[in-house]
């Protein structure tokens, strides 16, 4: 490992533009329970209907009030994110960015915990739990600021429609969050792949574009995904174990002049 460690920090720091990508693996140690497989939310109580966001644009009300009194899977759900704090692997892709090797993070996660951790530039491509947004202007709130005296609540910018910034089955995801990773991904001649199985839609795609485009892969994670056979290096364990050491390991390389 030690020497894989060692490989995966040179390919950081001679890089020009590192983002990563973080998924369900990323947050497990904080005590979040990924929803597809062994453990997964979604493969204990099934998963949620396909048609969600036509049934909030149909029933906005009914929504909300599911929103404001969770119960089975969203409360356990909603429960774990309020609880979560994040681990040493998040701290330790808060400093690759603060020292400038990796430019940007596109998350697949919900939980706030890169923004938490310090990181700055991060796109959350399947939203925030901590954050509401209007469906018509894409205007965010913090969801403790949302008026819920008299639902469904409305945009004070456009009078729109808010839900949670969570985006659900049927919702198209953000324009300004798909525009910022599609940007990114065109600019990263490499990407850090942590915690995530590489098979959700649009983020599943994000790898092999940075590779079409000539771009290496480095994966972190306990186990081989989809994506593993187009990395140029597999670092296995987890994201708070493996993390930490690879920062170490970068940090040293840019204090010893070993950037080239």
């Amino acid at each position: 490992m030690d020497e894989a460690i060692e490989r995966a920090a040179e390919i950081l720091v001679n890089q020009h533009y590192v983002v990563c990508l973080t998924g369900a693996g990323m947050s497990v140690e904080s005590g979040i329970r990924p929803f597809r497989g062994p453990g997964g939310i979604w493969t204990e109580h099934g998963q949620p209907p396909l048609d969600d966001y036509r049934r909030f644009v149909r029933d906005p009300v009914a929504y909300w009030k599911n929103l404001l009194e969770p119960s089975g899977i969203y409360r356990e759900l909603y429960q774990a994110l309020e609880q979560a704090q994040p681990h040493r692997g998040h701290d330790a892709l808060a400093a690759l960015e603060r020292c400038g090797v990796v430019r940007y993070i596109i998350t697949q996660n919900i939980d706030d915990l890169h923004r938490k951790s310090g990181s700055v530039h991060v796109s959350e491509i399947h939203g925030n739990y901590s954050l509401c947004r209007c469906i018509s202007c894409g205007t965010r709130f913090k969801r403790m600021d949302v008026d819920v005296s008299l639902l469904p609540p409305r945009c004070p910018v456009c009078s729109g429609l808010v839900k949670s910034d969570v985006v659900i089955f049927g919702e198209p995801i953000p324009e300004d969050s798909g525009r910022e990773c599609v940007e990114q991904v065109e600019c990263a001649d490499c990407m850090l792949l942590v915690g995530t199985s590489a098979c959700v839609y649009p983020a599943a795609g994000f790898p092999k574009q940075v590779v079409e485009s000539g771009g290496m892969l480095i994966e972190i994670g306990p186990h081989p995904t989809e994506i593993t056979d187009l990395c140029q290096l597999v670092l296995r364990g987890t994201a708070a174990k493996t993390l930490p050491l690879l920062a170490d390991a970068v940090h040293a390389r840019i204090a010893n002049g070993k950037q080239k």
